[in-house]
């Protein structure tokens, strides 16, 4: 497969100075700040501060191919600095923003290793505050260059004098992704990776010039990054951008602007469309039209039944059409998107007998009144990108046969910066083993979970997802989230079950214990052997909100939760 780059610019940088040549002041991307005040930044702008912020890379000591960490923020400055790493050949790394108090220990903590692991010298800050003096002194070295706009002063009127003709930089940036394991790992993509992707996604989704795009995605994700900064930047869509914590606290104004620019194309992950349908009410959807929303991407995490039928039910008497909704599979290692639903399909769900799951390692329909899970429909595989189910021993498997899914792409990822391997495999003929567990069914894949994350009992295969699912639907519950795995024991293995209550919740522990293995044994078929009742905030998540598995493990054989 040819994973060149077609005819004319091969790095996004390239394009934007293109564009800005023959269009100088169209506006591919608007941010919206705390004020709600729209900052609408055209090529002639981005092109400009490329060069300005490739300048000041240059001055401060960075040559090509050094890796320079951008504190990533939903802002110009964010992008800016990322098309300057470009400009100057640089290995842009970016990274959430720490927070200075005690809640933003962990984002400090990954910082910290990023900045380790990646041997960066260099960071940009989007603001001269993003960096708090309590967090400069945990990072801070001597070595460290640290820089924010306020120091352009310095180049005004300047321009990156570039490199030696001699010098090429083949990565676009590293996706630092902790994934379910918690351990960072560094993506490292290619200029032809990203571009390939890019394309590909617009194919599929038949994006043209009548389209607008809405996003509140951290940049600092793949998701984010390159569905909604670089792939309006390249392909000319106006993307309006608003920060995440704008749609956490107020996700109103999420839809509002949806409605306000009159947006085709947002995507967001299962978690959010459920906030949507829980939090917002009707008099906050006065006057508010969805009906120009015709492809709402639901990716990132699991796409369940019940959340997206209550996000149709709910906002479908405010123009939201059910074919809008349209889940998709991807991960960071192929860039971004591998599969999706097509615009005007909708979701599909497939209730799959969990006792062939368990046992037969298939994916039969299940019958009437036999136990089974929903598992959606993640559409076909992106034009150019081929995705197969594979054994143990790496054979093709048949239709509804369960395997590691496989990607074969022009997306597919270098590999990764040396020393932050992750639980895919990279094989030498370009074939990326993803670690995820599927089956594919009428042409369509199917996610059923993560590989490393099984749990296997008396010869046969539960998915954590099913454990959790089983609790979540407990009617009237205290629960948050649970996290479902197993441990060794001295005859066999265990399974834990660890359930997060509601902070306000003082009801009896044991019947909520009670309660939680009944739904499991129920719904999955056995009891666990331990549930734990925990403190709201207790079980770890990623940085995009997915449960750490591995990391509440060992927090479990740590003792850390002993007595719970």
């Amino acid at each position: 497969m040819d994973r060149t780059s077609s005819q004319g610019p091969t790095r996004v940088v390239d394009i934007v100075r293109a564009r800005a040549e023959k269009d100088p002041q169209r506006v591919p991307l608007t941010f919206y700040g705390q004020n709600d005040q729209p900052e609408a930044v055209t090529y002639a702008d981005l092109a400009g501060d490329a060069a300005a912020h490739g300048a000041l890379f240059r001055r401060r000591g960075l040559r090509a191919g050094d890796p320079l960490v951008i504190l990533a923020d939903s802002t110009r400055a964010f992008v800016s600095a990322f098309l300057g790493a470009q400009q100057a050949r640089l290995l842009a790394v970016p990274v959430s923003k720490p927070e200075p108090l005690e809640r933003g220990r962990r984002t400090r903590e990954r910082l910290a290793e990023i900045l380790r692991r990646s041997e960066a010298r260099a960071i940009f800050a989007p603001t001269p505050d993003s960096l708090s003096g309590q967090v400069r002194a945990e990072l801070c070295s001597d070595r460290l260059v640290i820089m924010s706009p306020d120091d352009l002063r310095e180049v005004e009127g300047h321009q990156d004098p570039g490199v030696d003709t001699g010098t090429s930089m083949r990565y676009a940036y590293c996706q630092f992704t902790s994934g379910s394991g918690g351990r960072a790992k560094g993506v490292l993509l290619t200029h032809d990776n990203v571009l390939a992707n890019i394309r590909a996604r617009t194919a599929a989704y038949g994006l043209g010039d009548d389209d607008v795009a809405v996003t509140w995605l951290p940049v600092f994700h793949d998701m984010g990054l390159i569905g909604y900064i670089l792939h309006p930047l390249v392909m000319g869509i106006p993307c309006h951008v608003i920060p995440p914590f704008r749609f956490l606290t107020q996700p109103v104004s999420w839809l509002a602007l949806i409605h306000r620019v009159r947006a085709t194309i947002s995507t967001a992950p299962n978690l959010a469309y459920g906030l949507c349908a829980r939090r917002i009410s009707d008099e906050e959807m006065r006057g508010i039209d969805l009906s120009c929303w015709r492809r709402a991407f639901n990716g990132a995490e699991p796409v369940t039944r019940p959340v997206v039928e209550a996000f149709i039910r709910r906002f479908r008497p405010y123009g939201f059409e059910p074919t809008a909704m349209l889940p998709a599979y991807g991960l960071a290692e192929n860039t971004l998107t591998a599969t999706s639903r097509r615009p005007g399909e909708g979701a599909r769900f497939e209730n799959v007998s969990l006792e062939a799951l368990a046992r037969l390692h298939r994916a039969r329909l299940a019958e009437q009144h036999e136990a089974g899970r929903a598992v959606a429909s993640l559409g076909r595989p992106l034009p150019g990108q081929e995705v197969a189910i594979l054994g143990p021993d790496g054979q093709s498997l048949g239709e509804r046969e369960v395997g590691e899914i496989a990607i074969r792409s022009p997306s597919v990822m270098h590999g990764y910066l040396p020393g932050t391997g992750g639980d895919t495999t990279l094989r030498p003929d370009g074939c990326l083993l993803t670690g995820d567990l599927g089956y594919l069914a009428d042409g369509e894949i199917f996610m059923l979970g993560r590989k490393k994350d099984l749990i296997i009992r008396a010869g046969r295969n539960y998915y954590p997802e099913d454990l959790e699912e089983a609790v979540a639907r407990l009617a009237g519950s205290p629960i948050r989230r649970a996290a479902a795995f197993s441990v060794a024991g001295d005859e066999s293995e265990r399974v834990v079950l660890a359930v997060e209550c509601r902070s306000e919740w003082l009801g009896d522990p044991a019947e909520l214990k009670r309660a939680v293995r009944r739904a499991v044994f129920v719904e999955v078929g056995f009891l666990p052997d331990d549930v734990l009742l925990l403190p709201a905030g207790a079980i770890p998540l990623t940085t995009s909100g997915k449960v750490m598995r591995p990391g509440a493990r060992q927090l479990y054989e740590e003792g850390r939760w002993a007595g719970s």
